[in-house]
């Protein structure tokens, strides 16, 4: 039994290392076939490919490892210069990538793996190639033939050298066979051990032994190897001496000339189901330290304000810790669209360029996680309705190329994501005909909608402006999902559009789901809470300087005019008569300001978000819950909705 516990625990490891090696691959690959003399993109999808290889040897996972093997010798030929990847080379590294990728989420799902033998039978019937015609030996003449080195002039001839690997090494294989392309660009490798078929067979070695004739750059090569991660030390010299007069190149000195040579970072895999359980607790202790500094503030307690204060920093200082923990880089979702464009456009008959900006930007793991299916369908909406086929576009003028952007950006307390196209636009002509067609509107209402109302209709179930539906779109479900996702992560989301020019849907999204800073606000004696995010600033107003304009209460703020909310009226509430200051806050959500009507502002505060029984999600300005150092519990007034989102 324990035995099949350690298999899962390496098979979850297994699976985790194979996705992103499959990731990198594929961004690589969509790279090489711009870039087809980049060497250095190949060199990465084969040791990424190896190191599958090796993995799924150690695991006993027989079609995996002969699949990446298969796909291995594909990328070795393009590696070696007799492939280009273009062509049927390309589709059929993208093939060998879309089934081992099918494998492991197999093996993820704990299914059986597919069988692949049509499949390596086509990696390896793309490596075939004509053999040469053998040419004949002809004699060389005797003056130019030479006498065969005796054994001690070869050994003096050649350099010996053995690479120590660290203990922490996990694939000693693959590590072996990077040494030895290193070695390789400056040397005419003669042996080493573990041999080929040794490290083809994954057997465990801490020494890497190798013979060779060394090149004028020999000494740079071997640098390169020591300043490599894994790699401990490295001993050489002439194959005649003794090992005593060896040389020693350890790891500190390549520090001069290789800026590679930094300590590999400590890392830790954990599940994330460890680390939400870990944040839930952090949001009970951030309530628990609220409580305490309510007691010790009324109680008057010198000892326990000290004490409290104490724990008010540790509280603090831990929940900012386990939030870094849970941020992580947008390149994660994003490195997978380069790959999915490519083969729509290709499908499509199209020519797509996509470039993102903005990676490193870090979100919490839950926020990534969930907008990467809203990214897809707004880019297969860019591809399938906005970006038009190489011949319509060199009709308008436009390059052959359609391009596609995806831009991130920190705005305050929210990231901004935008994506956009500069294909052909949405018509809002078209928009109007399908809503008449569809009963959704009458022509009269059609013809006096604003811009912003008719871009609202593509976000509704079953709304399309394809008329045929296909494997990409057309179905009216696409964008639905998107604004479903994105107000559910507690987003927005916009379109802006120019006919003939392209078209920008723009998401904001917060950084974290878990804990924010609130306004505290009371309306009727129940305290509401208010995202600092979406606060410009609060404001107190005569009754006198409330006008009213189209039967709309409304206020002045340094010369911008502000619709007047009152929350009594907008949650049902009884009415207070206004005393002599009327309190507001002035909101913000997307372009739409307002100043929202209270009774008190109570200050603001950390809060943990507690989300709604599925029930109360619908209601109307409110978007959770939380609770408060007394123990009662505030409801989270969701901005967007209060001023007509």
């Amino acid at each position: 039994m324990a035995k099949e516990l350690d298999m899962n625990k390496y098979r979850k490891l297994f699976v985790s290392e194979s996705k992103e090696f499959l990731n990198q691959m594929n961004d690589s690959m969509v790279q090489l076939e711009d870039k087809p003399e980049d060497r250095e993109l190949v060199d990465q999808m084969f040791r990424a490919c190896h190191s599958i290889k090796g993995m799924a040897g150690m695991m006993n996972m027989k079609t995996v490892q002969e699949t990446a093997h298969a796909l291995e010798d594909i990328l070795g030929m393009v590696r070696d210069g007799k492939r280009e990847p273009t062509g049927e080379i390309a589709d059929a590294i993208y093939k060998g990538v879309d089934a081992l990728e099918a494998m492991v989420v197999a093996v993820e799902s704990g299914q059986e793996v597919p069988d692949a033998t049509p499949l390596i039978s086509e990696l390896r019937a793309a490596t075939s190639e004509p053999s040469p015609k053998p040419r004949k030996k002809t004699k060389a003449p005797e003056s130019m033939e030479r006498p065969a080195k005796t054994q001690k002039q070869a050994d003096q001839d050649t350099l010996s050298l053995v690479v120590k690997l660290g203990r922490r090494c996990s694939l000693p294989a693959a590590r072996a066979v990077v040494i030895l392309k290193e070695l390789a660009k400056a040397s005419e490798i003669v042996s080493h051990s573990p041999t080929d078929d040794d490290i083809e067979k994954e057997i465990a070695f801490e020494e890497l032994a190798v013979t060779l004739t060394p090149g004028s750059k020999i000494e740079e090569a071997m640098k390169r190897v020591a300043a490599m991660v894994d790699v401990d030390e490295v001993r050489f010299g002439r194959t005649s001496e003794s090992r005593d007069r060896w040389q020693r190149l350890a790891r500190k000195e390549s520090t001069t000339t290789a800026p590679t040579d930094l300590a590999p970072a400590q890392t830790v895999r954990v599940g994330m189901d460890k680390l939400d359980d870990l944040l839930d607790n952090v949001g009970e202790l951030v309530i628990g330290r609220s409580r305490l500094l309510q007691k010790a503030t009324i109680n008057d307690d010198y000892e326990l304000l000290e004490i409290s204060s104490l724990i008010d920093k540790l509280t603090s200082d831990i929940q900012s810790r386990v939030l870094e923990i849970r941020m992580i880089p947008l390149d994660l979702v994003m490195s997978r669209f380069p790959r999915m464009v490519r083969d729509i456009s290709k499908g499509q008959g199209k020519e797509v360029e996509l470039v993102v900006e903005g990676g490193s930007i870090e979100l919490d793991r839950t926020v990534v996680d969930l907008i990467a299916e809203p990214m897809m369908h707004l880019l297969r909406n860019c591809i399938d309705h906005g970006i038009e086929t190489v011949e319509e576009r060199t009709r308008v003028g436009k390059r052959p190329k359609g391009l596609i952007r995806i831009v991130a950006s920190k705005q305050q307390d929210h990231v901004l994501i935008e994506v956009s196209d500069d294909g052909k636009g949405i018509d809002l002509d078209s928009i109007k005909e399908i809503a008449v067609s569809k009963g959704v509107m009458t022509k009269e209402q059609a013809d006096a909608a604003l811009g912003r109302e008719l871009m609202d209709l593509l976000f509704k179930p079953g709304f399309s402006t394809k008329s045929e539906v296909t494997d990409i779109s057309g179905r009216g479900v696409g964008l639905d999902v998107v604004r479903r996702n994105v107000e559910n992560l507690g987003g927005t989301i916009i379109v802006n559009t120019s006919k003939g020019a392209g078209t920008t849907f723009s998401m904001w999204l917060p950084f974290t789901l878990a804990i924010i800073e609130a306004m505290l606000i009371s309306i009727a004696d129940q305290i509401y809470a208010v995202p600092m995010s979406t606060i410009v600033e609060s404001h107190r107003y005569l009754p006198s300087e409330v006008k009213t304009i189209r039967s709309r209460e409304v206020v002045q703020l340094r010369g911008e005019v502000l619709p007047l909310i009152s929350m009594h009226q907008f949650f049902g509430v009884e009415s207070r008569p206004r005393s002599d200051k009327i309190n507001t806050l002035v909101v913000q959500s997307r372009d739409r300001r307002a100043a929202l009507e209270v009774d008190d502002l109570l200050g603001h505060q950390q809060i943990v978000v507690k989300s709604l029984d599925l029930r109360l999600r619908r209601v109307k300005g409110i978007s959770g819950g939380t609770i408060l150092g007394s123990g009662s519990i505030a409801l989270i007034l969701d901005v967007d909705s209060i001023l007509g989102g």
